[in-house]
């Protein structure tokens, strides 16, 4: 049996939804339980085989405090069908998540420019 994969809108949906939701702090089980639904079915609705209703998108667009329009903003097809590969995706990851809120908490830009920095070079040294 083959994994079920999402229309490329409803894929785009739910990585906002994983991004929002890191963003707020909260498990997939804080956001089932406010909406009355299993952490499986955030999962599906994060992956993107699950589409989200209307209503279900009011009820997170309340849980995270941002308009409905918001779970629109990186769906972009390009004509193709495919969701194009953007640096914004990278965010549904949690330790993206915390890098990010780490180096913003930084009130030193010389500290900031040596953290880019030395990331860059990690990233150029690595084995592939």
């Amino acid at each position: 049996m083959r994994a079920r994969t999402g229309n490329p809108v409803d894929v785009a949906v739910g990585a906002r939804i994983r991004n929002l939701r890191l963003r707020n702090k909260l498990s997939q089980t804080d956001v089932a339980k406010q909406l009355k639904i299993t952490f499986q079915q955030v999962q599906k609705y994060e992956k993107g085989t699950n589409r989200v209703g209307a209503s279900r998108l009011s009820e997170l667009a309340k849980i995270f405090g941002v308009s409905v329009d918001a779970f629109f903003s990186e769906v972009n097809t390009g004509g193709n069908g495919k969701m194009p590969r953007r640096p914004i995706d990278q965010l549904t990851d949690r330790h993206t998540v915390r890098l990010v809120e780490a180096y913003e908490a930084l009130a030193d830009r010389k500290l900031k420019i040596a953290i880019v920095q030395l990331a860059e070079q990690m990233a150029r040294c690595q084995v592939k």
